[in-house]
Formats: structure tokens, sequence, C-alpha cells
């Protein structure tokens, strides 16, 4: 190795222990990587870290959904790293995820030195600003050097980068990193990792609060309150606020935790011609972005009422049309907000009603067999274990859970995919929940969900927690039974596209465990005492268009009273 060679690769070990080091020092715990050759300083830094868990990965893909779903769990920023080339471009499904549900992801990209860039050199695309709008920021980073000032610039870029990912308008960052060859010391002549400056300290938390807010005015007009709950909504509210009923998103913690006034039944009352005529407000008050119904929404929309929204952060989460007013406020500073005392009975008008609807669907429920799908999320709700962690597929796994949850104060915790509402990354996501989990995690999906992200089982046998799949296997896309196009004779081809896939075979070829459940009490025994450690498939065969009619059954009975 000559003089210039050995600096190249003497530089290449500082640059990945240093990124290593101060990525450690900022707080990430957790690293994924798959495996490259261009990455090798930044992939062996992180694993010589000993504060840093890295987990290789073999699908970039899978690999930055599992990251995806660590964060989310976690709250904190999670570190991906990828080899150059088409590999970060796998990275996309998951970043716009990330971007639109305010995930913190660390997108650490190696990549080739400048001169072999669009000059047809193998592995290389352009990948300055990749994610374009999809990130909170870029930083493109310069080529290792040993030299001091050179380091401590490459921490100024990880602790600004670091920062984007947090707060308020939390997201992905991605960080492009260039090396040349040789990528590594050959073992001898290694630098002194003490060459690595310390971390610059300074306040790094300074006050979330916002200056005090313009808050509403005129609010003591307003007697018939409806509160909308978002999905990241806190379960602690302000004693004000128990005064009106308080609408749940299918995912908000307030349906896992007891509270006299939340109303779950909603997509009910508001099917209810005669609950509606008897049940008009006269101020919305949402808070965070609204909860998917179509039927919520328009019924929102149509009333004309008058509608406040509250969100933390910049982005504009009120897609309806109609004028609105937007309080960016702190959820943990509601008790500015005193809601006047509502006429009487207005509360209890909601309560009574959403109780006697659910006693009414107990009563149906009661009769269905357990290989229906609205009767999976009922099981689910009633049997899952007190503080365990559930993932909900899109498409309509996450639309029975909204329609027909039982309200628990077990304190579980909800998760979906609510950023883009895509069915990409769904097993990836659950097994990052239950990456390093001490409570066991659970993930209720359709099986196109399952087969979509079926290279996410690469992983299972890494796997450091617990995950039990409850598979819906419907032959086929339950949610295009809804669209008009049902009847077409195109329609099994073009959009409910069942597959032939025999689970069994594919869960024992990844040496997962799979139970084809036979029972109701089977079902509810197999959920209610989940593995220690690792990925278990619960397959459950159901009818798609059976359950179609069944849904309109359960949603269409009238209420007991109005």
């Amino acid at each position: 190795m000559d003089a210039s060679s050995d600096s190249i690769a003497r530089a290449n070990f500082l640059w990945g222990h240093a990124v290593a080091r101060y990525l450690a020092d900022f707080g990430v715990r957790q690293v994924f990587f798959s495996p490259g050759s261009r990455s090798t300083p930044l992939v062996l830094g992180c694993e010589r870290e000993p504060r840093l868990s890295c987990l290789g990965i073999l699908d970039e893909r899978s690999a930055g959904f599992v990251a995806l779903g660590n964060a989310k769990r976690s709250g904190l920023p999670v570190a991906l790293i990828s080899t150059s080339g088409s590999a970060p471009s796998h990275w996309y499904p998951a970043v716009t995820e990330a971007h639109y549900s305010g995930v913190p992801l660390l997108l650490l990209s190696a990549d080739r030195p400048p001169e072999l860039q669009e000059c047809a050199s193998g592995q290389t695309i352009n990948q300055n600003e990749l994610f374009g709008c999809f990130v909170r920021g870029f930083h493109p980073v310069c080529l290792p050097a040993e030299e001091r000032k050179d380091l401590i610039f490459l921490q100024k870029i990880l602790r600004a980068a670091f920062a984007q990912t947090r707060g308020r308008e939390s997201g992905p960052v991605h960080l492009n990193f260039p090396f040349r060859e040789p990528l590594w010391p050959d073992g001898s002549n290694l630098p002194d990792l003490s060459l690595i400056p310390p971390l610059i300290q300074f306040d790094e938390n300074p006050s979330k609060k916002n200056s005090l807010p313009l808050l509403p005015q005129d609010l003591s007009k307003h007697s018939r309150t409806v509160i909308v709950c978002g999905i990241d909504c806190p379960s602690a509210l302000p004693a004000s606020f128990r005064t009106a009923p308080l609408i749940c998103d299918s995912l908000c913690e307030l349906r896992e935790h007891e509270h006299p006034n939340r109303i779950l039944r909603y997509e009910h009352l508001l099917g209810d011609e005669r609950f509606l005529k008897s049940a008009k407000p006269d101020l919305f008050l949402v808070l965070g972005p609204l909860p998917t119904s179509k039927t919520l929404r328009s019924w929102i929309e149509r009333s004309g009422v008058r509608r406040i929204v509250i969100e933390p952060s910049e982005r504009k989460v009120d897609p309806l049309s109609g004028p609105s007013e937007t309080l960016k406020l702190d959820f943990e500073e509601l008790d500015l907000i005193c809601l006047p005392s509502p006429e009487i009975g207005w509360l209890s008008k909601w309560t009574e009603a959403d109780r006697e609807t659910d006693l009414r669907l107990d009563e149906i429920f009661r009769d269905l067999p357990f290989d229906s799908e609205p009767k999976i999320a009922r099981i689910l709700s009633e049997t899952l274990p007190p503080r365990c962690l559930l993932h909900v597929a899109n498409s309509m796994p996450i639309r029975d859970l909204e329609w027909f949850w039982k309200p628990s104060d077990r304190q579980r915790r909800l998760f979906g995919a609510r950023g883009v509402n895509g069915i990409d990354g769904t097993l990836g996501t659950a097994m990052g929940l239950a990456q390093g989990c001490k409570e066991p995690v659970f993930l209720l999906t359709g099986e196109l969900a399952f087969l979509h992200d079926s290279n996410s089982l690469l992983l299972s046998s890494l796997l450091d927690g617990s995950l039990t799949v409850i598979l819906v296997n419907n032959n086929g896309g339950g949610i295009f039974e809804r669209l008009s196009v049902a009847s077409l004779p195109e329609f099994e081809k073009c959009f409910a596209t069942p597959q032939k896939c025999d689970f069994s075979s594919l869960c024992a070829a990844h040496g997962v465990d799979h139970l084809l459940c036979g029972s109701e009490n089977e079902l509810r025994k197999e959920i209610s005492a989940p593995i220690p450690r690792g990925l278990r498939v619960l397959e459950v065969r159901c009818d798609r268009k059976k359950d179609q009619e069944t849904r309109r059954r359960l949603l269409s009975f009238p209420l007991c009273r109005s």
C-alpha cells in the first residue's frame, strides 16, 4: 500500500469510528445495515462501537421498514446504512412513510467519490437529494480526512442531522458519505482513535414550549362540543375535556386507557339518522390528524360547524373543505383551553348510545363464527395481554379495528402505517417494533400485505423479541369488495388478485412456526400465550365476500335508542 492509499484507508477508518462514536454520543442505540462494500467504514465503525446494537438485514427495503418500526416504538432516531448505487433507493417507501408520520430516521448512504460519478462506474447513481422533499434535510458529507478540523466538521454535520430528526418536525434525514478505496486498512499502521475530537457540549434540550399561543375566542357560546382525538392524542386530558364526547381514532391510546367519555362506536352512531338529528354539535375540537373514517369526515364537513384544529407541528392535517382555525399547540398545553359547560344531557346522549351499541355488538358477535374478519378483531381486543404492542395492517384490518375494537384499560399500544396508508413494509415494521422489545408484539394482517413484505421473513432467525402474526387469509384483497367494480367480471383478476401460496411451506422455508387455527378457543389460547422469543404465524382462513356482508350487517343495525 503506497503512502496515498495508506492515508485514504486511515482516514476511512477514523471516519467510520467517528460516525459511530458521535451517533452513540447523541443517543442513537440501534443501527440496521444491509451488506455492501462501499459502506465498509460505516458498518465496521458501528459494529465496533459497544453502545450501538447493529443488525444486518439482506434487503434494504425490509431494513427501512424494520428501522421505521423500531423508531416508532422507541421514539428515538434509528440509523440505517447502505452501500452505493440502487441500494439506498430501496429505502424510498419507508422514507415516505417516515416523512408523513414523523418518524426519526438517520439515513447513512455510502457513495463513490466525485471522480467516479457520471462515468459509467458500477453501482453508482446520483445520490444527492435522493429523497427530495421526503426528508427533513440532506447533508452531503465530504471525503474522509485525518485532520482534526475535518473531524470536527463531521461532528457538526452529524449533530445537525440528529437534531433535524427530532422535535415537532421529527422525521428522516439523509447523509451521503463518499469513500475512496482502499476502504479499510490492512491491519498495520492503524490510526489512534484518540485523534477523534470529543463531543463539543452545548444545551441540546431547548424548551419545546411555544410562546403563549393566540387561543380561540368566544368558546363560551358553545354548549355542544365534540372532541375528535387523533392518532397522537394523549390519554391524559384536561378536566374540562371530560364534559364532551371524545371520538377516538382507531390507533389513539384512549382506546386502551379508561376514560368515561370516549366514543368508539361513532361509525354506528353517525350512520343512524335518528341519533344525528338529536346530536348536532356546535363546535368541533380536532386534536391532530382526523381519523380516516369517511363517515366521520363527511359528517364534520356537511355540518358547517365551527372547527378548531390543534396540531403541535407545522403540518397541515385538516383535509376538509370549509373554514377552520388551526392552533399550533403542544398536547401537553391543552389545559390552556377551557371548554365551556355543556348543555344538560349532551355528553350522556353520546356515552349511553355508545355503550348500548357495544352491548348490541356483543350479542351479534357471540353468534358469529371465529373465522370472520370482524370477529378476529373483536377477539384480539378481548384477548391480547396487557401492555403488549399491536401493529395493524392497512386495508380491512385497520377498519375492523376502528369499527369493532372493544374499549379497554389494558394500556396496549396500537400502531399502524398512517403516514401514507399503504401496505408496504407491514411485516418489517412489526418486526422492527418487536426487535429489542420487552413486551410481546402482535401483527394483524391480510395475506396480501404479508406476501408483499415476505422478504422480511429473512430476519426471523435474528429477531430479538416476540412477534405473533395473526394472518387473515381471505384469498384476495378484501378492501376492493367495497368498490363499485366488485360485481364486474374483471374484478378478481384486476383488483382482488388472489394469490396461491401455502403459508405453512413459506414459513417452514424460513424456520418460522406456523399454525392453521381451527377454532375460536384455539385462537384465543394461542394469542393469550405468545412465544417468549422469535416469530410465529397464526393463520385463519376467511371468506372475503361473506365477511363483507357481515360488516354491512354489523354496521347497519338500528341503535337501541336515540
